[in-house]
This record gives C-alpha cells, structure tokens and sequence, in this order.
C-alpha cells in the first residue's frame, strides 16, 4: 500500500471536521446532480406533454379549418350551380325567342314565294288548252337544245 505524504497527526476534532466538510461537499455534489437528473426529467417530460398538447390543438385547429372550407365549398357549389342553372333557363328562353323570330321571317319568305306559284296549275292548263301543239314543240325544242350524244366507236384493246 502507498502511503499519503502528509503523515501528520490529527486530532479528532479536525478529522470530524474534515468529515463534516467532505460530508458537505459530497452532499452538495448529489444535490447537484440529482437536480440535473431531475431537470432533465422535467424538461423531457414537459417536452412531451407541450408537443401533445400543441398535436391536439393542431388536429383541432386543421379538424376546424378543414370543416370551414367544406362548408365554404358547399356554399360555393351551390350558389355555382343555381347560376348555371339560370343561366341555362336564360339561354334557353333566348334561344326560343330567336328561334320563333326566324320561324315568323320564313314562315313570311315561304307566304311569299307560294303566293307567286298559287295559280300556276290553272296557267299551265290554260297553255295546254290553247296550244295544243304544245307537247310537240317541247319535244323538238328540247332536241335542239340537248342534242344527242354521239355514239361512241368501239375499239379494241391490245393485249
């Protein structure tokens, strides 16, 4: 065993001293580190719980959002469509009114063009009586106007 150099005599009252010193210091170096250990814990412990907390108050918050622009979103669906819908009703109403209008104009065009024609039958018949010949001259007019057509040659292939 290796002795210490300082050998010299104490007495009991300096070794009880010295005791209560040592005592002291390793008490106040356990106190120390127990306090870290127990600060850590805390710190950890507090660490978890704010991050659960603010976890719960995220998922509520976005849970609130989410239901607001759903409700938004409804709103806007709706509103969109009953536009469209009248606007559809709009169109359609316009469109009719033009479509009648067109129908009166040609329904009036038509009007007129028959009543150019209406008594076509009877003139045509008043011709037929009159000029009795009348087949005839077609027939001859219609020879000069569109003659034949010449008869083609037939002609051999070659092979």
């Amino acid at each position: 065993m290796t002795e210490p150099a300082d050998m010299t005599p104490v007495t009991r009252g300096e070794l009880r001293a010295e005791l209560a010193d040592l005592e002291l210091r390793l008490e106040q170096k356990l106190e120390q580190k127990l306090e870290q250990k127990l600060e850590q814990k805390l710190e950890q412990k507090l660490e978890q719980k704010l991050d659960q907390k603010l976890d719960q108050k995220l998922e509520l918050w976005t849970g609130a959002l989410l239901a607001r622009i759903d409700a938004r979103f409804t709103a806007f669906d709706l509103k969109f469509t009953t536009m469209i819908a009248g606007t559809e009703q709009r169109l359609l109403h316009e469109l009719a009114h033009h479509t009648r209008s067109i129908e009166s104009v040609l329904a009036g065009q038509i009007a007129t063009v028959d009543d150019k024609y209406t008594d076509l039958p009877q003139q045509i018949t008043s011709l037929e009586t009159e000029h009795s010949d009348l087949h005839a001259r077609v027939v001859r007019l219609e020879g000069v106007v569109f003659p034949p057509a010449p008869a083609r040659k037939r002609t051999r292939r070659r092979g």
